[in-house]
């Protein structure tokens, strides 16, 4: 979580995702994704006011429960175990991993990452 706390903490002093790329090496399709919900609730950076970080990781652990919690991570497997077989004929198909994914979310209503289906 630490690195997400530093995006932020570099987002909240108006650096561009561009910066936070070069600044980090975070991928900006990441940055993206993480900014998402603080912008959907409104927050701007604010560069004069100080960063408090205990109030960014609550942001970010409400946001992102699986970040703090590897537990929540664990959610998804049984969400996709109903579809394991399934999953092994598109594999031998063969269909990427990344268009199981969305298939899996498009057709079956499963909401799980590509990587969750890699591993």
């Amino acid at each position: 979580m630490t690195d997400f706390v530093e995006m932020f903490r570099h987002w909240n002093v108006g650096r561009s995702q561009v910066q936070i790329n070069e600044a980090l090496g975070i991928d900006r399709k990441t940055i993206r994704k993480y900014l998402a919900p603080a912008l959907a609730d409104g927050l701007q950076p604010s560069p004069d006011e100080e960063f408090d970080e205990e109030v960014w990781r609550a942001r970010i652990g409400r946001w992102f429960p699986e970040l703090v919690d590897p537990a929540a991570r664990a959610l998804s497997w049984p969400l996709i175990a109903a579809h394991h077989q399934w999953i092994t004929g598109q594999l031998k198909a063969p269909v990427t991993v990344a268009t199981i994914a969305q298939r899996l979310r498009d057709d079956h209503g499963v909401e799980v990452s590509e990587s969750t289906v890699r591993r």
